[in-house]
């Protein structure tokens, strides 16, 4: 859990952010950066600092899909 205010706030706003996702052909592809900078900073959370939390958090999201793929046996 994130100890920073500011990152706890990002991962309270998580449900939100993880539907401003970017789709390929193979499926999920990463955040909307835009559009999460945008809906964290109508929340308060300064764009400075989101920023810099963002890209762990789609590095993160993109792991978890990595390994439901691997546990489904789907590509």
């Amino acid at each position: 859990m994130p100890r920073s205010v500011e990152g706890r706030a990002v991962a309270a706003l998580g449900h939100q952010i993880l539907h401003q996702r970017r789709i390929g052909a193979r499926g999920y592809v990463g955040l909307d950066f835009s559009a999460c900078l945008a809906l964290l900073e109508g929340q308060g959370i300064p764009t400075e600092i989101a920023a810099l939390l963002l890209p762990h958090w789609e590095a993160g999201l993109i792991e978890a899909g990595v390994r439901m793929q691997d546990q489904d046996g789907t590509e």
